[in-house]
C-alpha cells in the first residue's frame, strides 16, 4: 500500500510538472511574441514618420512631383542600418496619379433654391470621358452599355441629390432597394475602393482582376475631387486614356520620356508633353493633367525572423509642407 501511495503521488507530481513545464513555456512564447509585437508596431511606425518627412523635404526641394523624386525612391533605400535587427520598407504611392472617383460628381448640381440643377462643368465631362476610355480600352474591354452603365451608375451614386434614375443609364435607391439584400443608393462620395462593388455594373472581376488581366482598383482613387492627374505618375493605362487619340505607344513614349534621369527638370511643368507629343497642343491639348500632387499613401512593412506587420496610411500634404494624416490601419 505505502507503495503504491508512493507511486501515485510520484505520477501526480510528474503530471503537474509536466503541465507547468508546459504552461511557463507557453507564457514564454506568448510574451516573446507580444515583445516582437510591440517592435515591429514601432518599426512600422518609424517607417511612417521616415515617409512623411521625406515627403515634406521634397516639398520645400521642389514644387512637383515625379517618379524621380526621394519619396518615389524610398523603396529601392537600404534601410537596415536603422534597427539592430528587423528589416524595413517602405514605398508611397501618389494618389494623383489616379483617377479620382469623387470628381465625376461636384456635389454643386444644386442652384441655392434646391430647385434647378446646373449642367455638367467642362471638368466633370472631360473627367468622365477619361473614365470612359478607361474602362473601354485593353485589358478591361468594358463593353459599350456596360462602361455607359457604371459610369451614370457612379454619378447616381455620388451625387447628393436623390432624384430617381436622374442619369439615363444609372441607377437610384428604387433599383438598390429591389436587390436581395437590398440597401439604399448612397448620394454621397465614395469612402472605400471596396465600396465600388455595391454600385451597378462593378464586379469583383472588374475591380480586382483576374488571373488574365489586372483590376481596376490599382488606378482609382477615393481622394481628390478635382479631376487632377499627376502625368509625371500616373499609370502608362491611365495616360492612355487621357485622350481619345491616344495610343498605348504613345503612352510608353511618356512613360520613358519621364523616366529618363536626363529629363528630370523637364517634369516640372505639364509643357513637356508637347516636347514628347507635338500634336497634343491648344484645343487638342491634355486635359485635366497636373504635375503636382497632394495625397500619397504610404506602405510600411516591418520585418522580425518569421512575424512581420504592415502599417498603411494616408497623407494630405498641404501648402507651407504641412503634413494630415487621413488614415492609419495596421495589418
Amino acid at each position: 500500500m505505502a507503495l503504491l501511495i508512493v507511486l501515485t503521488v510520484i505520477s501526480l507530481i510528474v503530471a503537474l510538472t509536466i503541465q507547468f513545464n508546459k504552461n511557463m513555456r507557453q507564457n514564454l512564447l506568448a510574451s516573446g511574441i507580444q515583445s516582437k509585437s510591440g517592435k515591429l508596431e514601432a518599426m512600422a511606425s518609424s517607417g511612417v514618420n521616415l515617409a512623411m518627412a521625406v515627403l515634406i523635404k521634397d516639398a520645400k526641394d521642389n514644387e512637383h512631383d515625379s517618379l524621380q523624386e526621394s519619396w518615389a525612391l524610398l523603396a529601392d533605400e537600404d534601410l537596415s542600418k536603422l534597427f539592430d535587427a528587423g528589416l524595413l520598407t517602405i514605398k508611397i504611392i501618389d494618389n494623383n496619379g489616379k483617377f479620382q472617383i469623387n470628381s465625376l460628381v461636384h456635389n454643386k448640381n444644386q442652384q441655392p433654391d434646391g430647385k434647378s440643377p446646373q449642367q455638367v462643368t467642362v471638368q466633370e465631362q472631360d473627367t468622365r470621358n477619361i473614365l470612359w476610355r478607361l474602362l473601354r480600352q485593353e485589358p478591361f474591354n468594358v463593353e459599350d452599355s456596360v462602361a455607359r452603365t457604371i459610369i451614370d451608375s457612379l454619378i447616381d451614386w455620388i451625387d447628393s441629390g436623390d432624384g430617381d434614375g436622374e442619369q439615363e443609364y444609372g441607377a437610384e435607391s428604387s433599383y438598390y432597394q429591389s436587390l436581395d439584400p437590398s440597401y439604399a443608393c448612397k448620394n454621397g462620395p465614395v469612402e472605400f475602393i471596396e465600396e465600388l462593388l455595391l454600385v451597378k455594373g462593378f464586379t469583383p472581376e472588374l475591380l480586382f482582376g483576374t488571373e488574365k488581366h489586372p483590376g481596376l482598383a490599382a488606378l482609382l482613387t477615393i481622394r481628390g475631387n478635382d479631376g487632377q492627374i499627376n502625368i509625371n505618375t500616373a499609370d502608362p493605362l491611365l495616360l492612355q486614356a487621357l485622350h481619345e487619340d491616344m495610343t498605348k505607344e504613345m503612352a510608353e513614349d511618356m512613360q520613358a520620356f519621364r523616366s529618363d534621369k536626363k529629363n528630370k527638370d523637364k517634369l516640372a511643368s505639364t509643357a513637356w508633353v508637347a516636347e514628347v507629343l507635338p500634336f497634343f497642343t491648344g484645343q487638342n491639348a491634355l486635359k485635366n493633367i497636373t504635375v503636382k500632387s497632394q495625397s500619397f499613401t504610404i506602405f510600411s512593412h516591418a520585418q522580425l525572423d518569421s512575424m512581420e506587420k504592415n502599417i498603411v496610411a494616408t497623407v494630405q500634404r498641404e501648402e507651407k509642407q504641412k503634413i494630415t494624416l487621413l488614415s492609419w490601419k495596421v495589418q
